[in-house]
């Protein structure tokens, strides 16, 4: 189904770092659930606080991230981040009730045109398993599997996904 109003992109700002880890904390805990347990989810996505938001929201931008925002109808409706020069997706997340309308793929193509924008064209994603299929649709294969371990050694499946996007001559 799509959304009868128009999806916005627009980068994130500082001010948008707490509806930012609220969005993050809900998608992960509702659309995460069936595929980790407890434990990596509450490591992933603890509970949220301005503080703990911003830090998150600076640590981004400093390590050459970009956080884009999708909004629809006024609102949050997702936000991803790319690191363009290391052709990386470091997240893309939407709001579990309007998942499936279209805000995913939006997010997505902006990032990657924000990548190809800086001349890179491979494309590099670690996947959370609810979000293989999600990659797969738009192109990215599984180049591997990986683990992210968090620091008190809880660990996390991933998937490591991969994509030429560079332009058709």
């Amino acid at each position: 189904m799509s959304l009868a109003a128009p999806i916005v992109i627009r980068p994130a700002r500082l001010g948008d770092a707490l509806a930012i880890a609220a969005l993050h904390h809900v998608a992960v805990h509702k659309l995460a659930a069936p595929f980790y347990p407890r434990e990596v989810l509450e490591h992933w996505s603890p509970p949220v606080t301005l503080t703990g938001a911003e830090r998150r929201y600076r640590e981004t931008q400093e390590d050459g991230g970009l956080t884009l925002l999708a909004e629809h109808d006024g609102g949050l409706a997702g936000f991803g981040v790319v690191i363009p020069e290391a052709g990386e997706i470091a997240a893309c997340y939407v709001a579990p009730e309007l998942s499936r309308r279209g805000i995913g793929r939006t997010l997505l193509g902006a990032m990657e045109a924000t990548v190809s924008a800086h001349g890179v064209h491979e494309i590099n994603v670690r996947a959370s398993l609810n979000s293989k299929s999600f990659y797969s649709a738009f192109g990215y294969h599984v180049s591997g599997r990986g683990e992210y371990r968090f620091e008190d050694g809880t660990v996390m499946v991933v998937a490591f996904m991969r994509k030429d996007n560079s332009p058709i001559v």
